[in-house]
């Protein structure tokens, strides 16, 4: 390995034949239970989708809050909170010929 670069939780590897590999992962000395508070207390659009999720209690939140926030990648945002831990459901519906989507919070895994 080349270099290491840390940023926002992930661990981002440069190995010599300049291949890239990512993990994700916590401080040796922050459990997995407290991932939430501290995410949370950040102004990361993670850390506010996170807030939105834990907010609505376990019920389903509709995509256009989640864009309300002003997420574009929203999906990535979803699967760096997988990775961390946390459990996110989603569902979709046609309706009247339109995709619908939606998400919750439903625990750490």
């Amino acid at each position: 390995m080349n270099d290491t670069d840390n940023r926002a939780g992930s661990q981002i590897l440069r190995a010599a034949d300049g291949e890239t590999a990512v993990q994700f992962c916590l401080s040796e000395n922050a459990p997995l239970k407290n991932a939430a508070v501290g995410l949370v207390q950040r102004k990361t659009q993670s850390a506010a989708l996170l807030r939105l999720l834990i907010d609505a209690h376990g019920s389903w939140v509709p995509l256009p809050e989640i864009l309300a926030l002003g997420i574009a990648q929203y999906n990535a945002r979803i699967l760096e909170l997988r990775r961390l831990g946390f459990v996110i459901e989603n569902k979709t519906e046609r309706i009247n010929g339109a995709r619908r989507s939606w998400f919750r919070l439903t625990g750490r895994g």
